[in-house]
C-alpha cells in the first residue's frame, strides 16, 4: 500500500484551495485526453479518401480499438492505483497517450491507424481511475459530486475544443498542404493535425508530476486492497452496481455515438464545411456541455443536502428524461442545420449533466482501497460497450442497414431514442438498491467519504 495511507481521523482534510487546483489540473488532463480521442471525428472525410475506407471502418477506428484496450488496461492500472502512487501513474499514461496520438499522424493504412488508436486508449486508461480515487481523498462527501463534475466536464470541454481547435488546425494544415519533415517524411494535412493535437499533453504531464499525492482515507486493513476482497464487495452490492453500470454505460454509448458522428451529420445533411461544423458544434458542446456538467453536480449536491441519499442517481434520472424527445427535434424535425444546432444546446446540457455523477455515486459507497478498482470496472463496461459500440453502431446502421451515407441522421436518431430511455429504466430499477448500499457504507466501521 502507498506510504501516503493513514487513518482518516489522524489526517486533516487538505486545504480546499489546493484541492480545487488539483481538480483543475486533472480537468485539463481530461480536456486533452478527449481532444486526442475525438479529433478523428473531424477527419472522417480526409481519412476515408486518403485510406479508401467506408463509414463502418471509420466507426471501427473511432470506437473498438480505443474502447476495448482502454477497458482492458483499466483493470491492471486500477490494481496499481489502489496500492501505489496515483499521480505517477497518470504522468506516465499522459505522456504515452500524447505520443500515441501524434503517432496516429504517421499512419499510412487502416491497420497502422488502428494500432495507434489502441495505444491512445491504453494510455488514457490511466487517468480516470486514478483521478477518481485522488479526488475522493481531497473532498468530503457533500462536495464530491461537484468536484467530480468539474473533473469530468473536461470530457465535454475536450470534445468542444477538439471541434473548435481541431477545426482551426485542420484548416491551417490544409492551407499548408503536404509537409515534409526530416526522418518522418511527408505528412498530408490530416496526419499533421494529429501530430499538432497530440504533443501538448507531454507538457501537461510535467505539471501533473508536481502535484502532491493525497493521503488515503478510510483505509483500515491491507487485505481490503486485494482482488478477492473486491470481488466479495461487488457480490454484496451486485444489484446496485449492475444497474449503475448498465444505466451509465447506455448514456455513454449514446454520448459517444453523438461525439463521433454529429459533426459529420451537419456536414452531410446540411452542407456545412468542416470548419463550420467543428466550430459551431464545438462551441455548443464546450459551453452547454460544461454548463450541464456543473448543473448535474449542483443538482446532486442540492438533493443531498435535502436528505436524498440517492442524489447522484436521482439527478441523473431527472436530467436524462428529456434526451429522447430532444433527439427527435434535432435529427428528425429540424428544418435546417441552425435549428438542429439550436435544439442540440439543451440536449447537450441534459446529456452532460450525469458526467460526474457516475463517479460520485460509486465513490460514495466504495471503500477507499477499492475505489480505483470500482472506477476501472465501470470504465471497462462503459468503454468496452459504450464507447466501442456507440460510434460503430451509427456507422453500421448507415452502411449496412440504410446503405446510404446521407442517412446519418436516422442512424443517430435510432441510437438516441433507444439508448436514453433504456438508461432511465435501469436507473429507476436500481435506485432502491443504491439507497441500501449508501446505508451499508455509512454503517461501516470506517466511512469511505466523510460527510
Amino acid at each position: 500500500m502507498s506510504s501516503s495511507s493513514q487513518p482518516e481521523d489522524e489526517a486533516p482534510w487538505p486545504d480546499q484551495r489546493y484541492a480545487w487546483f488539483v481538480v483543475i489540473v486533472l480537468y485539463l488532463g481530461a480536456v486533452l485526453s478527449l481532444m486526442d480521442r475525438q479529433i478523428i471525428s473531424l477527419l472522417v472525410g480526409d481519412i476515408k479518401q486518403h485510406l479508401g475506407l467506408t463509414d463502418f471502418e471509420i466507426g471501427l477506428l473511432q470506437g473498438p480499438p480505443f474502447g476495448i484496450f482502454y477497458a482492458l488496461m483499466s483493470i491492471p492500472i486500477a490494481l496499481l492505483a489502489d496500492r501505489g502512487n496515483r499521480r505517477n501513474i497518470i504522468v506516465l499514461g499522459m505522456g504515452f497517450w500524447s505520443l500515441a496520438t501524434a503517432a496516429c499522424g504517421l499512419a499510412s493504412s487502416f491497420w497502422h491507424l488502428f494500432l495507434a488508436r489502441i495505444a491512445v486508449g491504453a494510455g488514457e486508461a490511466t487517468l480516470s481511475p486514478c483521478a477518481y480515487s485522488m479526488i475522493s481523498d481531497y473532498f468530503r462527501r457533500r462536495l464530491l459530486p461537484m468536484a467530480m463534475s468539474v473533473f469530468t466536464m473536461g470530457n465535454l470541454s475536450g470534445v468542444g475544443l477538439a471541434m473548435i481547435i481541431g477545426g482551426a488546425v485542420i484548416a491551417w494544415a490544409r492551407e499548408l498542404g503536404d509537409v515534409t519533415f526530416p526522418l518522418v517524411g511527408t505528412l498530408v494535412p490530416w496526419q499533421l493535425a494529429f501530430v499538432i493535437i497530440g504533443l501538448p499533453g507531454v507538457l501537461l504531464a510535467l505539471l501533473v508530476r508536481a502535484l502532491r499525492e493525497p493521503v488515503r482515507r478510510g483505509v483500515t486493513r491491507a487485505e481490503d486492497a486485494t482482488l478477492a476482497a473486491f470481488v466479495v464487495f461487488l457480490r454484496s452490492h451486485r444489484s446496485t452496481f449492475a444497474t449503475l453500470f448498465a444505466s451509465f454505460t447506455l448514456l455513454v454509448l449514446v454520448a459517444y455515438a453523438n461525439f463521433a458522428w454529429v459533426p459529420t451529420y451537419f456536414m452531410r445533411t446540411w452542407g456545412w464545411t468542416t470548419a463550420e461544423a467543428g466550430s459551431i458544434y464545438g462551441i455548443v458542446v464546450a459551453t452547454f456541455g460544461t454548463a450541464g456538467a456543473l448543473i448535474g453536480g449542483w443538482l446532486a449536491s442540492w438533493l443531498a443536502t435535502r436528505g436524498y441519499t440517492d442524489a447522484p442517481y436521482r439527478a441523473t434520472l431527472l436530467l436524462s428524461l428529456p434526451l429522447a424527445p430532444l433527439a427527435l427535434l434535432i435529427f428528425w424535425w429540424a428544418p435546417n442545420g441552425w435549428w438542429a444546432a439550436f435544439w442540440y444546446a439543451p440536449y447537450q446540457i441534459c446529456s452532460a449533466a450525469p458526467a460526474g455523477l457516475a463517479a460520485a455515486a460509486m465513490m460514495t459507497i466504495t471503500p477507499n482501497a477499492m475505489r480505483a478498482k470500482i472506477g476501472s470496472s465501470y470504465l471497462f463496461c462503459s468503454n468496452f460497450i459504450g464507447l466501442s459500440l456507440g460510434a460503430a453502431s451509427v456507422g453500421y446502421l448507415t452502411t449496412h442497414v440504410f446503405a446510404d451515407d446521407a442517412a446519418i441522421g436516422r442512424s443517430l436518431l435510432l441510437v438516441n431514442v433507444i439508448g436514453a430511455p433504456l438508461a432511465c429504466f435501469a436507473i429507476l430499477f436500481g435506485m432502491k438498491s443504491f439507497r441500501a448500499s449508501v446505508v451499508a457504507a455509512d454503517s461501516a466501521p470506517t466511512s469511505s467519504a466523510s460527510a
